[in-house]
């Protein structure tokens, strides 16, 4: 195991764990405990519910600290995997600035009823080393106030390979090292590790912002209608 230093100066000891079939590995706080089936599949049924069925996502993986049952509440680790396809990877050296992805935000936080307040993204960034994107949003959500969420998304050749990190904003200056140990810990199997083509193309970046912001507020909605749900059964 080793140790993360908080900003604080404390240290959090890791793990490695393997995820997705043995294919991917990644380091996450020691103490934190695996999030069964079960609760993915429900966090995947109330998303759909809060959003009417516009938003159903599915976590394969999942790590939080504390009760691994318990409803969703951050600081929490979930994990997408989308067999979809090869994504071009050319795409993601042309991104959209973080004001354009700001506009956009705008448009979708519309969109999404009550649950969200705003969505503000905070950073952008792609590592071509790793042909990963990494963003960075900050939530204001209806019930459970301000969260940022830092996520990684890493093109694999079978589709995307995505960590989600989300703390409380008032916690996010402890975790922000942590996650970013997290997010920079993924190794993926030589397998399904993702190669360039001479063949790929660029599509507009237009679609890509939309995509990643699109993300988020999923996860967004989901957060929020566990937060007002735990409420109402207390």
């Amino acid at each position: 195991m080793c140790g993360v230093a908080y900003s604080a100066g404390a240290q959090i000891e890791m793990r490695t764990v393997s995820v997705y079939q043995g294919l991917v590995t990644l380091e996450v706080p020691a103490d934190w405990n695996e999030i069964p089936p079960e609760m993915l599949e429900f966090y995947s049924i109330r998303s759909a519910e809060a959003s009417g069925g516009i938003v159903a996502e599915t976590y394969q993986h999942g790590f939080r600290q504390g009760d691994p049952e318990a409803d969703f509440a951050p600081p929490q680790i979930l994990i997408q995997i989308r067999e979809s396809g090869r994504v071009n990877h050319r795409e993601l050296r042309r991104l959209p600035s973080v004001e354009d992805m700001r506009a956009g935000a705008g448009e979708l936080a519309e969109q999404s009823g009550p649950f969200l307040e705003d969505l503000n993204p905070r950073q952008i960034s792609y590592d071509p080393v790793t042909y990963s994107l990494r963003i960075s949003n900050a939530l204001d959500l209806s019930f459970e106030g301000p969260v940022i969420v830092d996520s990684a998304s890493f093109l694999t050749q079978r589709g995307t390979f995505t960590v989600h990190c989300y703390a409380l904003r008032q916690h996010y200056h402890k975790m922000a090292p942590v996650f970013d140990h997290v997010l920079s810990s993924v190794r993926i199997d030589d397998s399904i590790r993702y190669r360039p083509r001479l063949a790929d193309v660029l599509p507009r970046p237009a679609a890509l912002a939309a995509y990643a912001i699109a993300a988020t507020l999923a996860v967004a909605i989901l957060l929020v209608y566990l937060v007002q749900r735990r409420r109402r059964q207390t």
